[in-house]
């Protein structure tokens, strides 16, 4: 082999190292990158991250939709003001619990506890209260009922709440049962 064929062949050599040399530069500035960008962003994802015990998750709120997007399901601690009609309007307090929604949104009830203790189950029609039952944080109870357009047609209470009383209004006319009987 002539000097000019060894000088060719050792440098095709050499070229073909620092093609090689390139690539794995490239690899391991890649692989740098990632384990920096991925570096530099794992704390934020961690401080994020609701704290967890064990199989606990624990959150402020939790919102679930359907497929349309709408918000059916709430729990939060505390809750928003309720969506009647499309609007959102003022609720009589602070609330913490669950609340459920129509297909268009508007909230239908919820099992709930207001800020002085009392905790509430409500049902209701499209734009009103129809059922409300309230278990009093120092004891006794409260069920009432609600039929017809107008809250003041027709209604049925139940109390016990300090002492028995039983509510009736049918047509805007009000009976009163009291535990002695009276009406």
């Amino acid at each position: 082999m002539s000097d000019r064929e060894d000088w060719m062949v050792r440098l095709a050599a050499l070229e073909r190292r620092v093609a090689r040399q390139r690539r794995l530069a490239w690899m391991a500035l890649s692989l740098g990158v990632l384990i920096g960008l991925s570096l530099y962003g794992a704390p934020r994802l961690i401080a994020q991250a609701p704290r967890t015990t064990g199989d606990v998750l624990t959150v402020r709120g939790l919102v679930v939709v359907d497929d349309k997007g709408i918000e059916r399901v709430r729990i939060g601690a505390p809750l928003p003001n309720p969506i009647v009609n499309g609007r959102r309007v003022p609720r009589q307090g602070l609330v913490s619990g669950m609340l459920i929604f129509d297909a268009e949104g508007d909230e239908r009830g919820g099992y709930v506890t207001e800020e002085h203790g009392d905790a509430m189950l409500t049902l209701d029609a499209k734009g009103r209260q129809q059922t409300l039952f309230i278990a009093n944080r120092d004891g006794g109870a409260n069920l009432s009922v609600w039929s017809g357009n107008n809250r003041n047609d027709n209604y049925v209470s139940v109390q016990a709440v300090p002492n028995p009383l039983i509510e009736i209004k049918q047509n805007g006319k009000k009976r009163v049962f009291s535990v002695n009987g009276t009406n």
